[in-house]
């Protein structure tokens, strides 16, 4: 401790009980003694100073900074993602399977100089860090693109992030919720990874978020596995499943991005921005994507093609597209319609589009030739195809329990040779509106783009036929895989499961909601999946689907039930007067943000608005609480903090805050309320 002036005043004190001459030489030596330890504590001071400017030079050299926001410690490789406020919203270990290796900025060959934001780890591995901040205001929001780059093949890109408190969403397996996620606990997170994805059987779109308002989602054209929730550590991991390729030097293994803002809602604004600017690719944002005032009639068979002429010769329905079905090629890859079918199809989109009807056709597309089709050997001949392993097209690909091969969609001649053929069926039959049909391609396939990886193929493909967009086609994805970051009308498959007589549409929320914050907002619910549904259920999910964006009604046989008939009049006529102003009201305001939307999209800090999985909200003002099980007689609904008023037959006004109990026994009940504040 230094002496204090108080310390040098009582140096300077005599005492009269010791002879002067002691006490002379005593305060001599207390005089040295003081001004030794001051120059100690000045020495110590200068020490301090210097450790301090060598810490900040040495923080500078061993970590990526961006602001106060984002800091990566290369010692540690921890990873430390701040809001606005300076609270830490995500801690994450980067690398781990990296191992203690020296490293430094790396050399950039063409400026001879170092990268600040890049580290490398000697012949290892890279770690590139870019920010994107939208409108150069950090108080919005920031994403940080991750990528990790291999130089070593014995290097495996892997990251985990700590979920702590907050409560996340998004989709996983089959098998757990998705809103929020729970029930997940993988014992040993170094041996258990999930594929993503191992076969894609329905949307699925690489994107997780937290309710603290941070967003992780990885680039769709990488191969990667995932851990979560393991052990009592709550971790999220991303493990590259590509590896190094010496033929190529280096290579991007995992590119992913980590994006931060006040909320949910304001990091989906933020992660949007993001990737629209990261898919330059794309064609310019085209409007023809509109919300359809009538609804979409879904042909499954050659028998509802007499069917629908017969309602439309009656006066009996009213559309705006109807849809195809899948098979109407002789084989898949002919790209002409099947000679027995045509003068019936040509029939029917003649009487679907006069007046007062004007309805026009969907008509489905894929890029599946089999070997019997008549343009396969022309593909093959002039390498338009996806090969295998051994350079081979044929007998690739098993779709529809159909053998052949798949465009290759990253080589442009191949998509020119396409669009052609699409061109032509386009103008035959007057087609307003194309379904994209999903395939499953193996994962070792090789393109015309060395870059290209089977989980960008629905993408891909999307983008080539969004140049169709002038022609004033619209487009519908039969699955989305991806970022897409055009409008395109995007179904979710909703299907009952349960046990006969409590069957229940409890999936199909969940998965709507995600699909939402994933950038897709034209949902459609989609009853393929739904096999001899019974009364009660189908009018439960037309409960439901009349709030989506876009209404689609498949041909069944119970919809010539005159009772369901006038209860599928009731919901249009709902839909029509009601709905269709609002929506279209929606759309036209916010076109960049989803329509159907979560609670805590407007509640952030509600506990109970963070965990409602059987509700939702269409824009800001209309809360849906549908009816999913078909023996329910009393359902129980969250309203949040505000004031809500019920539908047009219920004017009651119901303070927020608080769940209400329902009698929905009566199917013409339908829980929806309106925000009055």
């Amino acid at each position: 401790m230094c002496p204090t002036p108080r310390d040098m005043d009582e140096a300077k004190a005599y005492d009269d009980s010791v002879p002067i001459a002691v006490q002379a030489q005593e305060s001599k030596r207390r005089k040295r003694r003081i001004l030794k330890v001051s120059v100690y504590c000045m020495f110590g001071i200068i020490a301090m100073g210097v450790f301090v400017i060598w810490l900040f030079h040495k923080d500078s050299k061993e970590s990526l900074r961006f602001g106060s926001l984002f800091l990566f410690t290369v010692k540690l490789r921890r990873l430390e993602v701040k809001n606005y406020d300076g609270d830490g919203v995500l801690y994450g270990d980067m690398g781990r399977r990296l191992l203690a290796t020296p490293y430094d900025h790396c050399w950039h060959d063409d400026y001879k100089d170092y990268e600040e934001n890049c580290i490398q780890w000697l012949d290892t591995a890279k770690l590139y860090v870019e920010q994107y901040v939208p409108g150069n205001d950090t108080r919005h929001g920031a994403c940080y693109v991750l990528r990790w780059v291999g130089l070593s093949e014995k290097f495996v890109a892997e990251d985990c992030f700590y979920l702590q408190r907050f409560r996340w969403y998004g989709i996983l397996t089959n098998n757990t919720r998705v809103w929020p996620i729970e029930g997940v606990e993988l014992n040993d997170l170094t041996e258990y990874y999930d594929e993503y994805p191992g076969v894609q059987n329905d949307n699925l779109v690489p994107i997780w978020y937290g309710s603290q308002g941070v967003a992780i989602f990885v680039d769709s054209g990488f191969h990667f596995s995932m851990g979560w929730n393991s052990t009592k550590k709550r971790q999220f991991c991303i493990r590259s499943k590509l590896s190094y390729d010496p033929k190529r030097r280096t290579r991007d293994l995992l590119r992913y991005s980590v994006c931060q803002a006040d909320s949910i809602r304001d990091v989906y604004q933020v992660a949007q921005k993001h990737r629209r600017d990261l898919d330059t690719d794309f064609p310019p944002h085209n409007e023809k994507h509109e919300l359809l005032r009538l609804p979409i009639r879904a042909l499954t068979r050659y028998s509802d093609l007499q069917e629908l002429v017969e309602q439309f010769e009656k006066n009996e329905s009213s559309c705006s597209l109807f849809e195809i079905y899948d098979n109407w090629e002789e084989s898949y890859g002919d790209l002409t319609v099947n000679p027995k079918l045509l003068p019936k199809l040509e029939h029917i989109i003649s009487v679907a589009e006069r007046k007062p009807n004007d309805c026009h056709p969907i008509l489905p597309v894929s890029t599946f030739f089999t070997y019997r089709s008549r343009l396969f050997e022309e593909g093959v001949s002039r390498g338009f195809f996806v090969r295998d392993q051994q350079n081979l097209v044929t007998r690739l690909v098993l779709w529809r329990n159909q053998e052949g091969a798949v465009l290759d969609v990253t080589n442009p001649n191949a998509v020119e040779w396409f669009l052609s053929h699409v061109i032509r069926l386009v103008g035959q039959l007057k087609v307003h509106a194309l379904k994209l049909l999903h395939l499953n391609i193996p994962p070792d396939s090789s393109y015309h783009d060395s870059n290209m990886t089977h989980l960008d193929y629905t993408r891909i493909f999307h983008r080539d036929l969004a140049s169709l967009t002038s022609m004033n086609i619209s487009l519908v994805l039969e699955r989305a895989s991806g970022f897409i970051p055009l409008p395109v009308y995007t179904p979710v498959r909703t299907m009952f499961h349960g046990k006969v007589g409590s069957r229940c549409l409890n999936t199909t929320m969940p998965y709507t909601l995600t699909m939402g914050l994933s950038g897709y907002p034209l949902l459609i619910a989609d009853a393929d999946l739904m096999i001899d549904p019974t009364t009660a259920m189908f009018m439960r999910w037309l409960q439901l689907a009349v709030f989506f964006p876009v209404l689609e009604i498949p041909n069944l046989p119970l919809l010539k039930n005159r009772t369901m008939q006038n209860f599928l009049r009731e919901i249009l006529e709902l839909r029509m007067s009601e709905l269709m102003p609002y929506l279209e009201k929606i759309w036209k305001k916010e076109p960049a943000l989803p329509i159907l939307r979560p609670l805590l999209w407007e509640w952030a800090d509600d506990i109970h608005a963070q965990v409602v999985s059987d509700q939702f909200m269409v824009g800001d003002r209309l809360l849906v609480a549908p009816v999913l099980c078909e023996d329910t007689t009393v359902r129980s609904v969250y309203l949040p903090g505000g004031k809500w008023v019920g539908h047009r037959n219920n004017q009651t006004v119901y303070e927020g805050g608080q769940f209400y109990n329902f009698n929905v026994e009566d199917f013409t009940v339908i829980p929806f309320f309106w925000r009055i504040d």
